[in-house]
C-alpha cells in the first residue's frame, strides 16, 4: 500500500464517518465499479437461471446465487482499494483477476466462514494483505477487537435494506393488478414466490432479489472496506507516518534547492576562506531540533493520541470493598438483606414467566388455530369438535341440501339449519384446512374461517352461522326463499350441486 499517493484524507473517523468515506469511494468510480460488477454477476446470475430450469430442484438456484456473492464482490474491493493508493480503476484487469480473486477469498467460498457476519471487513485481510492460516488469525483477532461490532451491523443493516427494496419491488407489482382480478392477500402474494412450485416464480423470485443485490451490494463492501482502512489508521498510525513522509518530502526539496546553490557558489569561495571550512555550514545536522519542534507539538495535540471515554457501569451493593461501606456506613445485614429481596423477586419473576408459559401451552388450542396463515395441506380429519358435539362423515348425508329440503318439509326447521350448520362447519375444515380449537363455539367457528379462509366461503359461512343463531336463539326461522339461496350458495361455496 503506497501511503505516499493515498488519494483520501486518512485520519481517525468514527465508524460512521468510516463507512461514509468508503460509501464516497465507491460513489467516485461508480461507473467503472458497476461495470465490473455487472460483467461478473451475469454470469452467477445466468448459471442460476440454468438451474432453475435445468434441474429437477429449481429452488435451489436462490441459494447457490447467493453463497456466491463473494465471487462479485472481490472485484469491488479491487477497484476502491487500487483507487485510494493512487492507482486507476482498470476494469479488464479486475475483471481477468477475478478468479485469482475468488481463491483468495475461498475461505469464504468453501467453507462455513461464508456465513460470517462481518464479511466486509473480513475480505479485505485475505484478498488485500494476502493472508492465511495463523496470520490471518491473528489479523482478524485484531480487527475483530476494534471492528466487530460495527461489521455485524453494517451487515444487519445491508440485509434489512435488501429486504426493503425486494418487498417494495414485490408489492408495488401487486398494486398493478386490478383489485377485481385479485383473490388474495398481500401476505399471501409475497409469499407464494417461496412457495410457488412453478419455474417462472422461482425465476422471478430470483431476479427480484438480483436487482435488490445490484443497487446495494457494492455500497456495502464499500462501507466495510472504509471500516477496514479507518481501523489501519488507528492501529497504525498512518495519518502520522503520511504527515512525517510529506514533511520529510518538503524538506528535501529545500535541501536540494540549498545544495545547488551552494555548488554554484563555490567555486567563487576564496582560497582564504579554506581555512575556515572545519565550520558547520548548516547542513550537517540536516534538521534541528526547532525545526520539527513545531509539528511534534501539533502531533502530540491531535486529539486521536489523546482519546478518552468515560463509561459508567452498574456494580452490586455487595462488590464494594470494606472502604466504600465504611464510607457510606451500611451493615452487613441491609447488605444482606438487599439481596435476599433481589433473589425474591428474581425467583418470583421466573416463576411468573414459567407459569405464563404453562398456560399458553394448556390453553394452546385457543389460539394456535389462529395463527395458521392458510389452509392446512395434509389428510382432512375424520371428526371435528364443536361445542354441539363431534361431527363425522359418517353422520352426515351424502347430499346435504337435499337433507335440509326434507326436514325443512316434514316442519323440522331447526333441525334443518343446525344441519346445514354442521355440514358447513366439516367441509371448511375437511376440504379447506380451517383449524378450529376443540369445542368451538359459533363464534370460534366464524372467527376461524374469517382468517384462514377465502373471502367468499367466509361470506357464505357467516350467513349460515348468522341464519342458524337466528333460529336456535331467537327463534326466527329464515323465509324458503333465504333457505333457497343459502342451500345454493353451500354447493358453490363446497364443491357440491345443490340437488
Amino acid at each position: 500500500m503506497n501511503l505516499d499517493a493515498v488519494t483520501a484524507e486518512l485520519r481517525p473517523r468514527s465508524a460512521w464517518e468510516a463507512a461514509d468515506l468508503g460509501v464516497r469511494l465507491v460513489r467516485r468510480d461508480a461507473a467503472a465499479i458497476y461495470r465490473a460488477w455487472f460483467a461478473t454477476s451475469l454470469p452467477l446470475l445466468v448459471l442460476a437461471l440454468g438451474i432453475v430450469y435445468l434441474s429437477p430442484w429449481p429452488g435451489l438456484a436462490l441459494l447457490v446465487y447467493w453463497w456466491l456473492e463473494p465471487v462479485v464482490d472481490a472485484p469491488v474491493l479491487d477497484i476502491i482499494s487500487r483507487r485510494l493508493f493512487g492507482g486507476a480503476p482498470e476494469v479488464g484487469r479486475t475483471i481477468r483477476s477475478t478468479p485469482a480473486f475468488a481463491w483468495r477469498n475461498r475461505l469464504f467460498l468453501l467453507t462455513p466462514w461464508r456465513l460470517h457476519f462481518a464479511r466486509s471487513i473480513a475480505m479485505p485481510v485475505t484478498q488485500l494483505e494476502r493472508l492465511s492460516g495463523s496470520e490471518r488469525r491473528k489479523r482478524a483477532a485484531v480487527l475483530n477487537n476494534s471492528l466487530l461490532n460495527h461489521g455485524v451491523g453494517l451487515t444487519v443493516a445491508y440485509h434489512h435494506l435488501v429486504a426493503v427494496v425486494y418487498l417494495g419491488v414485490l408489492l408495488g407489482a401487486l398494486t398493478l393488478i386490478p383489485v377485481e382480478y385479485r383473490s388474495w392477500s398481500a401476505f399471501d402474494f409475497a409469499f407464494s414466490l417461496f412457495e410457488a412450485d412453478s419455474r417462472h416464480a422461482s425465476a422471478a423470485n430470483l431476479l427480484l432479489f438480483y436487482l435488490a443485490q445490484s443497487l446495494l451490494e457494492p455500497w456495502f463492501v464499500g462501507a466495510g472496506f472504509g471500516l477496514y482502512i479507518n481501523c489501519r489508521t488507528r492501529l497504525e498510525a498512518w495519518d502520522i507516518e503520511v504527515a512525517f513522509r510529506r514533511m520529510v518530502s518538503r524538506r528535501a526539496a529545500i535541501a536540494a534547492s540549498l545544495l545547488i546553490a551552494v555548488c554554484i557558489a563555490l567555486p567563487a569561495v576564496s582560497l582564504a576562506d579554506g581555512a575556515d571550512a572545519d565550520n558547520d555550514p548548516g547542513f550537517a545536522g540536516y534538521w534541528a531540533e526547532s525545526d520539527y519542534a513545531e509539528a511534534l507539538d501539533a502531533t502530540f495535540a491531535d486529539e486521536a493520541l489523546t482519546d478518552s471515554e468515560t463509561r459508567m457501569v452498574w456494580r452490586p451493593k455487595y462488590e464494594f470493598d470494606a472502604d466504600d461501606e465504611a464510607d457510606t456506613g451500611e451493615s452487613d445485614v441491609f447488605r444482606v438483606l438487599s439481596l435476599l429481596v433481589s433473589y425474591v423477586v428474581e425467583f418470583g419473576l421466573w416463576v411468573l414467566v414459567g407459569l405464563l408459559a404453562l398456560w399458553l401451552y394448556l390453553r394452546r388450542d385457543l389460539w394456535l388455530p389462529f395463527l395458521a396463515r392458510g389452509p392446512r395441506r395434509g389428510q382432512p380429519p375424520r371428526r371435528v369438535s364443536i361445542a354441539g358435539g363431534e361431527i363425522s362423515a359418517e353422520t352426515l348425508p351424502d347430499d346435504v341440501p337435499a337433507a335440509v329440503r326434507s326436514l325443512w318439509a316434514n316442519g323440522q326447521r331447526r333441525e334443518a339449519l343446525s344441519l346445514l350448520y354442521r355440514a358447513s362447519v366439516f367441509a371448511s375444515v375437511a376440504q379447506h384446512g380451517v383449524r378450529l380449537p376443540d369445542s368451538a363455539t359459533e363464534s370460534a367457528c366464524l372467527k376461524a374461517v374469517d382468517a384462514q379462509a377465502d373471502a367468499a366461503r367466509s361470506r357464505y359461512f357467516r350467513s349460515v352461522v348468522e341464519t342458524w343463531v337466528r333460529t336456535a336463539y331467537g327463534a326466527r326461522p329464515p323465509s324458503v326463499e333465504e333457505l333457497e339461496t343459502l342451500l345454493k350458495g353451500y354447493g358453490m361455496a363446497f364443491g357440491t350441486e345443490a340437488a
